[in-house]
């Protein structure tokens, strides 16, 4: 059964028998709170309800009684010729009554139902019914996620997990590339001795090292962040990356998320730095991809 309140002189309603509850523990609503439902015809305090004396429905009113057929006459009475007579418009000019003016409504973000207007409040781009409020309020005090709230890492957490992710890609690639080196120069010493030969590959060898430097990064960088939603460093920190309404990306974003954060780096840093001034705390390599950096 679904329960109105007054607050004041504004009605707020429908809500259920439980959203009642937690609105009295809230102290939203107390004992003199006028309530109704939809088999009571006035408003009634809301502690006579909970006794159980809320008045019945008043009993059915007796149809009237049928009028007397009057006595029948042997003509119809003359019609005077003072009463003009009554002109009948056609269909096309008859007014037609106003049609009432349509209420804008709003879907509550917690309980999904929908209410006007003017019965919610708006918190951080979610629309939160009177019946919602109190738990949503109480929630944000205990530092409990609502749902449909995006926490965003800001721009020195993210820098410590970047900071992480940098010392294991720097172990992973010298674990690789110094006994590639050592090697190369070992086997270009038991050679013929040419010059031009060992130069060229030593070209090569950088050209090799540079590879390395890029894939090792972009395949560590797709495979946690497509799985797990966040690197190594990501994890240490609490953090992870999603797409703008908090649900993982593939691993097709992932791995262009890795490439579009080379052009951060490329302009001297700042699509990093964006990121401590960005509403949503997005770095360029956000913007470009859509995606955000959130707490768990």
């Amino acid at each position: 059964m679904t329960w109105y309140y007054k607050d004041g002189e504004q009605e707020i309603g429908p809500v259920d028998k439980g959203q009642l509850q937690a609105l009295i523990h809230a102290k939203q609503i107390n004992a003199k709170t006028l309530v109704r439902n939809a088999s009571m015809n006035d408003w009634r305090p809301l502690g006579e309800v909970a006794r159980g004396k809320a008045p019945a429905s008043p009993p059915p009113t007796p149809p009237p009684a049928a009028p007397e057929p009057a006595a029948l006459s042997p003509e119809p009475p003359a019609v005077p010729s003072s009463v003009p007579p009554v002109p009948v418009l056609p269909a096309s000019e008859a007014p037609t009554p106003a049609e009432p003016p349509a209420v804008e409504s709003a879907v509550c973000s917690q309980c999904g139902r929908s209410f006007p207007k003017s019965q919610v409040v708006q918190f951080d781009n979610q629309v939160i019914c009177a019946a919602c409020k109190p738990i949503f309020v109480q929630r944000l005090r205990e530092g409990v996620s609502a749902p449909g709230i995006l926490k965003y890492a800001g721009f020195w957490i993210r820098f410590g997990a970047k900071f992480i992710d940098g010392l294991i890609m720097a172990a992973l690639q010298y674990a690789i590339i110094i006994p590639m080196t050592i090697l190369f120069f070992s086997s270009g010493s038991a050679m013929s001795g040419d010059e031009q030969m060992l130069s060229s590959g030593s070209l090569m060898l950088i050209g090799i090292q540079q590879i390395i430097g890029i894939l090792i990064p972009a395949a560590y960088n797709t495979f946690f962040i497509g799985r797990y939603s966040a690197t190594l460093g990501k994890m240490a920190c609490k953090i992870k990356v999603v797409s703008p309404e908090g649900a993982p990306i593939s691993y097709g974003r992932a791995l262009g998320r890795y490439f579009a954060e080379l052009l951060s780096a490329i302009v001297m840093g700042i699509g990093y730095i964006m990121a401590a001034f960005d509403g949503e705390k997005r770095a360029l390599h956000d913007r470009v991809c859509s995606t955000r950096v959130v707490y768990k």
